[in-house]
């Protein structure tokens, strides 16, 4: 199964994930790995550039806006995307730093 084409920004320029992590990888980039429920669909970002801990939105270098939705957690299909993109592009060894998208009051 491969990876499908997301639409562009103008058409969808904010996404929800439920269902999400975010993965750094050796470079320092981070990634949002989630359901897409506007598409109910895994999703990876491109990598975050800024993120407000409070709202629980995040902007991609891309230009899209991601908000995140309940607890970081699997997502079978979105961790099927993750490794699918990661092999594509060598990403090689991350980790999870999902616990620092939680605003404290969540934690």
């Amino acid at each position: 199964m491969s990876v499908s084409t997301v639409a562009p920004i103008d058409v969808q320029p904010l996404v929800t994930l439920e269902r999400w992590r975010v993965r750094e990888t050796r470079l320092g980039q981070r990634h949002f790995v989630g359901y897409c429920v506007e598409n109910q669909e895994g999703r990876v970002s491109s990598a975050i550039q800024t993120f407000d801990i409070g709202a629980r939105v995040g902007v991609t270098s891309s230009g899209r806006w991601y908000l995140l939705s309940g607890w970081p957690c699997f997502d079978g299909e979105a961790e099927r995307v993750w490794e699918e993109l990661a092999g594509q592009y060598g990403i090689g060894e991350t980790k999870d730093v999902s616990i620092e998208f939680m605003a404290p009051r969540n934690l």
